[in-house]
């Protein structure tokens, strides 16, 4: 399982047309806090994990989301 192409797919469905790179920020692809959100709960979904409110929140960028769901899933 690629997570980055996962993940990629997961942000792709709440924006369309836009290119997203680990630099991207969420905010500045026009998701607002319900958008991303909802990212976060299919994300949880997907891998089966579970973000805490403090981790929600310090989520700016696509690599942020990266990065957390590698260290919850260890890989």
């Amino acid at each position: 399982m690629n997570i980055e192409k996962e993940v990629e797919q997961i942000v792709s469905s709440k924006i369309k047309g836009q290119n997203i790179t680990p630099e991207s920020e969420l905010s500045s692809l026009g998701l607002d806090s319900l958008d991303k959100a909802e990212i976060l709960i299919d994300i949880e979904d997907k891998f089966n994990i579970e973000f805490s409110d403090d981790e929600m929140l310090s989520v700016k960028t696509v690599k942020d989301l990266l990065d957390l769901i590698a260290k919850k899933t260890n890989k």
